[in-house]
C-alpha cells in the first residue's frame, strides 16, 4: 500500500508541477521563435490553439518521464526500443531547447531593460546569466553524448 501511495504522490507531483511549466515554457519559446522567424505577433486562433495542444503533449510526456525516473532511476530513459528511446530523447531535447529559448529570451529582455534605465547591475547580470546559460548548455550536451556513447558501448548500468 506504501508504495502505490508513493507511486501517486510522485505521480500526481509530476502533473501538478511539471506539465504546466512545460507548456508555458514551449508556448513562450514558440511565441520568441516565431516573432524572430516571421517578425510578427504569434497569432490567434488555429495556430495558438495546435501550440497550445502540442505545449500539453510535451508537458504530459516530459512529467511521465521524470514520474518514471524518481520511481525508478535513469535507466528508464533507455527502456524500449531504438525508435522509442530516439523518440523519448527528442522530445526532452525540444523541452530542454524551448527552456533554453525562454530563458534566454527573459536574459535579452533584461538587457534591453537595464540598457533603456541606464542599469549597469541589470546589464552585467543578465550577461552573466547568458555566459551561464551558454556553459550549461554546453556541459549538457557533452555529458548527453558522453551518456549515450556509454550507453552504447554496454558500460552504462
Amino acid at each position: 500500500m506504501k508504495d502505490i501511495l508513493q507511486t501517486a504522490a510522485v505521480l500526481v507531483g509530476s502533473l501538478i508541477l511539471f506539465v504546466p511549466l512545460t507548456a508555458v515554457t514551449v508556448l513562450v519559446a514558440v511565441s520568441s521563435l516565431w516573432i524572430v522567424v516571421t517578425g510578427d505577433a504569434f497569432p490567434n486562433g488555429p495556430v495558438s490553439a495546435t501550440a497550445l495542444f502540442v505545449a500539453l503533449l510535451l508537458g504530459y510526456g516530459t512529467a511521465m518521464e521524470i514520474c518514471r525516473v524518481r520511481l525508478h532511476g535513469f535507466g528508464q530513459l533507455h527502456r524500449g526500443t531504438r525508435t522509442r528511446r530516439l523518440a523519448r530523447h527528442g522530445m526532452l531535447g525540444v523541452v530542454a531547447f524551448a527552456a533554453v529559448v525562454a530563458l534566454g529570451r527573459i536574459l535579452l529582455n533584461a538587457i534591453s531593460f537595464g540598457l533603456a534605465n541606464n542599469e549597469p547591475a541589470i546589464i552585467g547580470l543578465a550577461v552573466a546569466g547568458l555566459l551561464a546559460l551558454s556553459w550549461v548548455g554546453v556541459r549538457s550536451l557533452t555529458a548527453f553524448r558522453a551518456g549515450t556513447r556509454r550507453f552504447r558501448n554496454g558500460t552504462s548500468g
